[in-house]
């Protein structure tokens, strides 16, 4: 673990937190040999327990450069990444860590039972608490029917439950997630992540890597966004709709055609939306109290005016520019 390299200031900045994260990353920084840019640079990011966390980019735009280096299957990287206050590289912290990849492989001559004993062994466990802990999470999951089957013989939502099933074997603090739910159907990602849910309500942190934002938005309490290997946004849903607080409002006015004619006149951005109300960009408070003036001087009121609240999907599409880390200029 020699090339690893965690920065000392990094290693200060954490211990002076008032609230401490259970995955601190920062800095992190991982160059590929033969490569002009490094795959990602400078990044930086805070989990809590029980919170859901979204990690977001393009392809390429270096989440799972991100996610290797975290698990520890990178020993080539600067940085600092401490899982509940450990290097991550270290058995103590890879203990408090949970880990699903985006593609399900399993041992051909392995059932699924089976399979999980194994993994709890390799975890330290004993032969006797790791086919308890086996069975349990295969009945919390309704697939002990199932037990003697090999796991290269279930769908990708049977497949999903085992690979979570082996991250949990352990019973770890943090479950990091590539693309979990990945190639499933609608009925086994709702399954999916109603169990996430239930993990979170246990305390459990999750860090979750994923290209359905609508999906994701509805669980994500936090997230961060990259472009072309660097953060572009990084902190609570709260923290997201601030960055473009009183940006933009919806409107619907008594008479939208004096309303756009104003709005045109004061060169205001707006666009009309299918449900026959507008998206207002007002630059400030007063901008839209100036607005508002012009309005009722013609007798003109607004019937609907709130603050849009930004989706994942939204900020994505305003902040992402390079995607790829390969396509960046």
């Amino acid at each position: 673990m020699k090339n690893i390299k965690f920065l000392k200031k990094d290693m200060d900045a954490y211990a002076k937190m008032k609230t401490k994260p259970l995955l601190f990353v920062k800095n992190l920084t991982k160059q590929y040999p033969g490569r002009k840019s490094p795959a990602i640079q400078d990044i930086s990011l805070n989990v809590y327990k029980g919170e859901f966390h979204a990690f977001i980019g393009a392809n390429g735009a270096g989440k799972t450069t991100t996610i290797k280096a975290l698990i520890g299957a990178y020993a080539n990287w600067c940085g600092t990444v401490l899982i509940d206050g450990i290097k991550n590289h270290k058995e103590e912290a890879k203990l408090k860590l949970g880990y699903i990849p985006e593609n399900a492989r399993f041992p051909d001559k392995f059932s699924a039972y089976k399979y999980l004993q194994w993994m709890g062994k390799l975890s330290g466990l004993s032969s006797k608490d790791a086919k308890e802990v086996a069975k349990k999470n295969l009945k919390d999951q309704n697939m002990w029917n199932v037990k003697n089957k090999s796991p290269n013989t279930f769908s990708s939502g049977q497949k999903k439950k085992i690979l979570l099933s082996q991250a949990l074997i352990h019973n770890p603090d943090l479950l990091i997630m590539d693309e979990p739910a990945a190639n499933l159907d609608p009925k086994a990602r709702s399954e999916f992540f109603n169990m996430l849910l239930k993990l979170k309500q246990l305390g459990k942190a999750v860090l979750i890597s994923s290209h359905i934002l609508a999906e994701i938005d509805k669980y994500a309490d936090s997230a961060t966004i990259l472009d072309g290997g660097k953060i572009v946004f990084s902190g609570t849903k709260q923290e997201l709709n601030k960055l473009f607080a009183k940006k933009e409002w919806i409107c619907k006015t008594t008479n939208d055609e004096q309303f756009i004619k104003i709005l045109k006149s004061k060169k205001i951005k707006h666009t009309k939306n299918l449900d026959g109300t507008f998206n207002v960009s007002f630059v400030n408070e007063a901008k839209l109290q100036e607005i508002e003036g012009l309005l009722f001087k013609k007798k003109i009121f607004f019937n609907q005016l709130v603050l849009y609240k930004y989706t994942l999907q939204d900020v994505y599409n305003r902040l992402v520019v390079k995607g790829s880390v390969d396509t960046m200029n």
